[in-house]
């Protein structure tokens, strides 16, 4: 089993929302990826989180997507990114969990 699949539908899912959103906001516009990131706390409230792994002028990053809809590009490794994406992550599955089949 390889790895670029959870990869490949996190930019997927990026670039939709990038495209449904038209904003995206922090110091910079996300356009197509991440090429500078912020380690500043985000303090809107985030909803929902992407993955972005460096590839050509993208750089490793989180991307955070606020109830606004606004899009934050955030260094990956920093202590307040991990401990958000955990507490998201455990939210995802929690609603999968409870979703009924379809």
């Amino acid at each position: 089993m390889t790895t670029c699949g959870p990869v490949t539908k996190s930019l997927l899912l990026l670039a939709v929302v990038v495209a449904l959103t038209g904003q995206g906001s922090a110091d910079w516009k996300v356009s197509e990826c991440c090429t500078r990131v912020t380690r500043k706390e985000i303090t809107e409230t985030i909803v929902d989180y992407m993955l972005q792994v460096k590839n050509d002028h993208c750089v490793n990053a989180v991307i955070f997507q606020t109830e606004s809809g606004r899009l934050y590009c955030c260094k990956h490794n920093e202590p307040w990114v991990r401990k958000k994406v955990k507490q998201l992550g455990v939210k995802k599955r929690a609603a999968l969990a409870t979703t009924p089949p379809s």
